[in-house]
């Protein structure tokens, strides 16, 4: 089933549930190359992660095509890259860029960015996906976004008076505006100009392991824009 799900500001989550034909497979290579998990860079993603192969990667671009082309505005995918990826890292050590929510964008403006994201755990406990949308003015949030790269945990929770935990609800800065709920083989489509976060709510049942863990598929799709008739 293919269900578009409203964001707000223009935007939607194109959620499909049983995306793959034999999901199983993914979680089974996740253990079979357990060791080769590694540690992503903490200001990118909390937890570890293993790089999937580019044709692996490319097989997610006729998904795209297909069901999201026309609702995000894409023409052709010109890179891309996917991973399994496992949340790890407990809320008190979080790195500021993840105490609130993360967007992804395309600096070219003739391009886009598309995320897409399969959930492969089948305990819809651990969270699905939270969006918001921005309550103060552009230049407010990419204050806030330079602070949480620049500045110490401290003095980022100083500045903005935040804590450090994985976003839950509305802030002074950001309104909840949807949540996804966790399914096995559930996968999501969006553009990463979309505010999100993971929907943890009890970040101690985390786990590195990928038969128990948060396991999804990310992948990040840079696409050339519609162009737009005159």
């Amino acid at each position: 089933m293919v269900q578009p799900m409203p964001i707000g500001h223009g935007r939607a989550c194109i959620v499909i549930d049983d995306a793959l034909l034999v999901p199983e497979r993914l979680p089974a290579f996740a253990e079979a190359y357990r060791e080769d998990f590694q540690p992503a860079p903490p200001a990118v993603f909390p937890g570890v992660h293993l790089r999937m192969p580019e044709e692996f990667t490319e097989l997610l671009h006729d998904v795209v095509r297909e069901h999201a082309r026309h609702a995000l505005g894409t023409r052709r995918v010109l890179r891309s890259a996917s991973r399994l990826s496992l949340v790890t890292t407990p809320a008190a050590h979080l790195a500021p860029t993840h105490w609130q929510p993360r967007r992804l964008r395309a600096f070219a403006p003739d391009q886009c960015m598309v995320v897409a994201e399969l959930f492969l755990f089948h305990d819809p406990t651990l969270g699905g996906t939270h969006f918001f949308l921005p309550r103060v003015s552009p230049q407010q949030v990419e204050q806030l976004e330079h602070d949480a790269e620049a500045l110490s945990p401290e003095a980022f929770s100083v500045r903005h008076a935040i804590t450090a935990g994985y976003p839950q609800a509305s802030s002074a800065s950001f309104t909840h505006a949807l949540t996804v709920p966790a399914r096995w083989n559930r996968l999501l489509i969006h553009d990463g100009g979309a505010f999100r976060a993971p929907a943890i709510a009890d970040a101690a049942r985390l786990s590195a392991d990928p038969r128990h863990g948060r396991l999804t598929l990310q992948a990040t799709l840079a696409c050339s824009r519609n162009r737009v008739a005159w």
